[in-house]
């Protein structure tokens, strides 16, 4: 799955109203794993990236991943915490 497609399916998840985010509890969990799994793998072309223009961009796309994944794990919790 792109990474675009598990950003969109994270905004999904934020807008939900709250009875309907517990449910989804698990199924942000996983997806917060899938984030994590893209950063890595981004994190390690941008460790091989030679070219100036690839490791900007590069940069950008892990800027917006980490905040959009910042967004969620606070969301998780939230939800965590009120089971």
């Amino acid at each position: 799955m792109t990474t675009s497609k598990l950003i969109e399916k994270l905004r999904g998840y934020l807008a939900l109203d709250r009875r309907k985010q517990e449910d989804m509890h698990a199924k942000l969990r996983a997806l917060l794993k899938k984030l994590k799994k893209k950063q890595r793998v981004l994190e390690q072309k941008l460790r091989k990236a030679s070219d100036a223009k690839t490791r900007k961009r590069i940069k950008t796309r892990l800027k917006v991943l980490h905040a959009q994944r910042k967004k969620g794990v606070k969301l998780w919790r939230d939800i965590d915490r009120r089971k």
